[in-house]
């Protein structure tokens, strides 16, 4: 899933080891997100977006643009669901539709809106995909170049 990770790890001059460190992970665990092996949580990749001045929906390969941002500092699985959820009724999609997707139950969707449970990246990917959200505003991302009431 994630192509550009290791690419822009290696132009940094980063190790493995370097980079979990950053992101308070053992390697081995950086080492699999980094290869595709599970699921990278957004929240990290927030992470490396900004270490690496770029965003994460570059890294994730559904952007080519390279912008750096800054991001939301408290996502977490709260924040996501939140603006989860204002974004699907802004587009006046249901909760069921959403699941159907995604391929799975309404009820476990919910859980990511209620941020009771993370959503898996893949899953964030698909519906950004699908229906055009982007996942650097999911996350409270604002190009750096830009003025922002938070960040000044």
């Amino acid at each position: 899933m994630i192509t550009k990770i290791k690419d822009i790890r290696e132009d940094n001059d980063l190790t493995q080891q370097q980079v979990a460190d950053y992101l308070n992970v053992k390697r081995s665990t950086y080492t699999m997100w980094e290869l595709g092996d599970v699921n990278f949580p957004i929240e990290k990749l927030v992470l490396l977006a900004e270490l690496f001045h770029t965003n994460v929906e570059y890294m994730l390969g559904i952007s080519y643009s390279k912008i750096p941002m800054k991001y939301e500092t408290e996502i977490d699985s709260k924040y996501i669901g939140y603006q989860l959820k204002k974004v699907r009724i802004r587009m006046r999609k249901t909760q069921k539709s959403f699941a159907d997707l995604l391929g799975i139950r309404q009820s476990s969707y919910s859980y990511y809106e209620d941020g009771r449970t993370r959503i898996p990246t893949d899953k964030l990917v698909i519906l950004a995909k699908t229906y055009h959200i982007s996942i650097n505003q999911l996350c409270g991302g604002i190009p750096l170049n830009k003025k922002h009431p938070i960040f000044g």
